[in-house]
């Protein structure tokens, strides 16, 4: 069967109701593109293995001046550690965010996200890899959990698609199982900035004995950092030693 044959079903599966389908196919086309010679995720031109073209890659926004501790952008020349951080320092112990939340690199967050290109998995995955060369690597990836009911609704958890291309990147062992998500919580993006903390409180659970081990939290982009927050504390409850949040970009606002 041809690209633009599974391509076709998709498109007819995405016209049906619900959407687990439609992703199954997705995936599909995806195992069958990487066969072909890359094209640009943004703009479709040829490009490399990582599945940006030069171009691309250098529109996207580094972040260098950012916290240690929560990777909240900096001016140029602050300290290490924000003002927020050093008031009232985040459970996680640091966090890595390689881009700022703008575009072209939000397009490839969002298609991810919400439109079902699970292509882009790799290609933010591909991204954060270099940034890691020097650095200490965890024990695991643990991707934020998505309540059962959300994941029905989108097909498949994009924090999971992340840690798993950047587990084959990295050879880390990524254990989605561990932790879940107990409340189906409102998405944090629709919320005053006054409400997200409350909104993911107790939000989270891990059921494994993580003593000693030093823990990766993996996700898309952080904003608020409430979510991460939540998520290290119920690690910590199980003993874990480190809690680093891996993100592919931060947001310039947000609380911690």
């Amino acid at each position: 069967m041809s690209i633009r044959s599974i391509n076709r079903l998709c498109q007819a599966e995405s016209a049906a109701p619900g959407r687990g389908g439609s992703w199954r196919l997705r995936r599909i086309v995806g195992v069958f593109a990487r066969l072909l010679p890359p094209r640009c995720a943004l703009c479709k031109r040829p490009a490399d293995a990582a599945f940006l073209c030069p171009a691309c890659q250098a529109a996207l926004k580094d972040n260098p001046d950012a916290c240690r501790r929560c990777a909240r952008p900096l001016p140029q020349g602050t300290g290490n550690v924000c003002g927020a951080c050093q008031k009232t320092p985040p459970r996680y112990d640091c966090a890595l965010a390689p881009y700022t939340y703008e575009e072209p690199l939000r397009k490839l967050v969002l298609d991810l996200k919400f439109n079902e290109k699970l292509l882009n998995a790799r290609v933010l995955a591909g991204l954060f890899a270099r940034r890691l060369r020097g650095r200490p690597y965890p024990d695991m990836l643990i991707p934020v959990p998505l309540h059962p009911r959300r994941i029905k609704q989108r097909g498949y958890n994009q924090s999971l698609e992340l840690a798993r291309e950047l587990g084959r990147l990295t050879a880390i062992p990524s254990a989605p199982r561990y932790c879940e998500r107990l409340v189906n919580t409102a998405p944090q993006a629709s919320l005053p900035p006054a409400e997200k903390k409350a909104n993911v409180r107790g939000a989270f659970a891990c059921h494994a004995d993580l003593a000693g081990r030093h823990i990766a939290i993996i996700d898309d982009v952080m904003t608020s950092g409430h979510t991460a927050n939540e998520l290290a504390k119920a690690l910590k409850k199980s003993r874990a030693a480190r809690v680093d949040v891996w993100v592919m970009a931060r947001a310039g606002k947000g609380v911690g």
